[in-house]
């Protein structure tokens, strides 16, 4: 009876003994996951990260691994859990850091701190890749919208030609306008025609005149217009380019500050153009091209850029001037300079077409013997000085460098543009006796009829006769 009733009392002692061991693990258990929910909650705060760290797969990982204590130590040896303080938590720290570098050697995925600190590097990038995009679009919206309207842009036309298989295919269309600097976002251009529905609905176009400034609506307007208006106009022989650049904006064809432009922009491949001399010398010529825009009757389109107009200018020059006239002016060892300087004073000297050639002949009379005959002395370069030069007031351009009754030899430049016939009477003086041994000659153009003198004192008795020249 005894020793039923120790049993009984060793039993007790033992359950109560198993109950406090159960209620002193089952408190560790809460301390730890209370603790670890208190570290996931920190760094979730420092991330600034809106995560709910309960969810995630570390948490129940941390949890089993706090759980697994009680089976991996003996149950007479409980674990020595001081409640989290400082000791613990580094322990803690130093096993996950074990578990992690673990992990990575054995190519399994990071912990929690690990997978937390990728996000924030992705959400970083995202972001970025968010500005630059935003960046790239406003940057698009801003030039497509100056390009579109046309604002602070030139308003210089320049010529747009386009085949009728460019005119269909709006790719090639904006392509073309691109080259010619009327539009900077091609790109833009296409979308704006797609959403308007004129894709590939243009007209074909020979040289219409376009600015920047216009903006798409009016050049889109144009580019699918096949009505233009067409004036001819007609430029005697011996215009000068003042005269010439009036008369295109009084016909409405271009305006004369577009056609001056032109010729400053120049870059025509045209070989006469290469004939032309520069440098310092040439430094007061007054209009480069002079000599050069060929008179005769044009057609144009109302409205033309000063590129287009120019072009037809020069490609009748290089028309007209032909393979047989360059070959003449290199047979007479002359250049294509002195002999459009030669013909435009000729030109204006001239009453009559067979005057041209005799006219010719005392100017190279007079040529050929500089020491007895220095200057040539002819009214019409001073005429040019006087009506042109000097209305503009230019101040660059002294007397002396048009003016043959100061300078030696011929002028710097052309005085007006001359006609075939005065190009021919340059190159092929005429050979009557009526001119040779002349070096004077005087025109009255009441009459049109010209007088050859030998001598100075021959020349100034009929000019004080007729009232030619100084004696008018």
């Amino acid at each position: 009876m005894s020793e039923d009733i120790d049993k009984l009392i060793s039993d007790i002692e033992a359950e109560k003994k198993k109950k406090l061991f159960d209620d002193e693990t089952l408190k560790v258990d809460d301390e730890t996951a209370e603790r670890l929910k208190r570290e996931r909650r920190t760094k979730a705060s420092g991330f600034e990260l809106n995560l709910n760290l309960d969810d995630l797969p570390g948490d129940r990982n941390a949890d089993d691994s706090a759980l697994s204590i009680e089976n991996e130590k003996p149950s007479s040896d409980p674990p020595e859990i001081s409640g989290g303080g400082p000791n613990q938590e580094t322990q803690h720290q130093e096993q996950t850091q074990e578990k992690d570098d673990a992990q990575k050697a054995a190519g399994k995925p990071a912990s929690k701190r690990t997978h937390t600190a990728m996000g924030c590097v992705k959400g970083i990038i995202y972001a970025v890749l968010v500005f630059a995009v935003s960046g790239v679009l406003a940057y698009f919206m801003i030039v497509g919208g100056l390009d579109y309207t046309g604002i602070n842009k030139s308003d210089t036309k320049v010529p747009v030609t386009l085949t009728a298989e460019q005119a269909g295919d709006t790719a090639e269309v904006a392509r073309v306008l691109k080259e010619a600097g009327v539009i900077d976002q091609p790109l833009i251009f296409r979308l704006y025609c797609k959403l308007k529905g004129i894709d590939g609905k243009f007209k074909p176009q020979d040289e219409v005149s376009i600015s920047p400034d216009m903006g798409y609506s009016v050049i889109v307007g144009i580019l699918r217009s096949t009505v233009r208006e067409v004036v001819r106009v007609t430029f005697p022989e011996g215009m000068t380019v003042a005269q010439i650049a009036k008369k295109l904006e009084n016909n409405k064809v271009c305006l004369a500050s577009d056609f001056y432009l032109a010729m400053d922009k120049c870059d025509f491949d045209y070989w006469f153009l290469n004939e032309i001399p520069d440098g310092e010398e040439y430094k007061g010529r007054f209009e480069k091209f002079e000599g050069y825009i060929f008179p005769d009757s044009y057609d144009f389109y109302v409205g033309s850029s000063g590129e287009a107009v120019l072009r037809k200018f020069f490609e009748a020059f290089n028309n007209r001037v032909d393979a047989s006239i360059r070959a003449a002016i290199k047979a007479k060892d002359m250049t294509l300079n002195d002999t459009i300087i030669l013909a435009s004073i000729i030109q204006w000297e001239a009453a009559k077409p067979e005057d041209m050639y005799r006219i010719s002949r005392v100017i190279h009379n007079r040529l050929q013997n500089p020491g007895q005959y220095p200057r040539l002395e002819c009214d019409s370069t001073q005429k040019y000085v006087r009506s042109i030069i000097q209305p503009i007031g230019d101040q660059h351009v002294e007397n002396l460098d048009y003016d043959t009754y100061k300078r030696k030899g011929l002028p710097i430049g052309a005085i007006c543009n001359p006609g075939l016939e005065a190009i021919k009477a340059a190159i092929n003086p005429s050979d009557e006796d009526m001119v040779k041994g002349r070096y004077f000659f005087a025109t009255d153009m009441s009459t049109g009829i010209t007088y050859y003198s030998k001598t100075l004192a021959e020349h100034e008795t009929i000019c004080r006769r007729y009232r030619i020249g100084m004696y008018a």
